[in-house]
């Protein structure tokens, strides 16, 4: 087993450099920092992992001891780091010890099941709330998240801890607002607006057929590509304070869970 010691040893400069949105897309590459973000890349097995980087130093559990030896037992490729080099490549304030390289994967929805549940996130910019996102959409039932016209990618660090490993489980498409209107026809899905301009409330509406519930960014909301589209229903949150938004993904949670309300009544 390899150990490094040295902060300027090449592959250390490789892992840093990964941190880049630009250099992940160009070497299709990203870490899973984490003992539950990586346990749950293991279990899902959607990012093909390469290499995992420890430091024993930084273990708080018994937990991390296991997790490697399933890893060992994939053959995966282990390296020791010195606690001063984990401490470069690491981007937490308290790191448990363990990094992993991955390749990225493409995901592929060819069939949505019956009764579909999507939810479309449309140029989410701060990577917390897209992780955050993508977690609540997991917890909520949510067969696919669609993102559309991405600003940040799901392969940042922020977005795979803030999503406390979802992002390896949920199925998550990346697509222009033309082909994220496209699949959701053909596919017969009916589409839910969220807006704080909109007159009917959320639950107001029969969300046990298929359904998408789209949401906008963060400053702007949903663009006028959808917002002006009459076969698209606007639904909004009532708000009775000074505020006239939310945070996206508190919005999103409001309306994910009336959505599992409606159907686990039905079951």
């Amino acid at each position: 087993m390899e150990t490094i010691t040295s902060k300027s040893n090449d592959r250390i400069k490789f892992l840093c450099k990964l941190r880049d949105h630009g250099k992940r897309k160009r070497y299709e590459a990203f870490l899973i920092e984490g003992v539950r973000e990586l346990s749950r890349a293991v279990l899902h097995k959607r990012a093909s992992i390469m290499t995992v980087f420890f430091c024993e130093s930084f273990f708080k559990n018994e937990e991390t001891y296991r997790l490697l030896d399933q890893v060992k037992n994939m053959q995966i490729e282990m390296v020791s780091l010195s606690r001063a080099v984990f401490e470069k490549i690491s981007n937490r304030e308290h790191c448990d010890g363990v990094i992993a390289l991955a390749k990225f994967w493409t995901e592929e929805v060819k069939k949505m099941p019956d009764n579909s549940f999507v939810l479309v996130a449309e140029k989410i910019e701060k990577s917390g709330n897209l992780g955050a996102l993508i977690r609540s959409a997991e917890s909520a039932g949510v067969d696919l998240l669609i993102l559309c016209d991405p600003v940040t990618d799901i392969f940042n660090p922020n977005v795979v801890r803030a999503s406390q490993g979802a992002v390896f489980s949920l199925p998550i498409l990346s697509l222009t607002r033309e082909e994220t209107l496209k699949f959701l026809q053909e596919n017969r899905i009916n589409i839910f607006a969220a807006t704080p301009m909109a007159e009917k409330l959320y639950f107001q509406c029969d969300f046990r057929k298929s359904t998408a519930i789209l949401v906008g960014a963060e400053h702007d909301g949903l663009s006028e590509f959808w917002l002006n589209r009459r076969d698209i229903e606007k639904i909004a949150l009532p708000q009775n304070g000074v505020s006239d938004s939310l945070n996206v993904n508190d919005a999103a949670v409001v309306i994910l869970y009336e959505v599992l309300r409606q159907r686990v009544q039905i079951i």
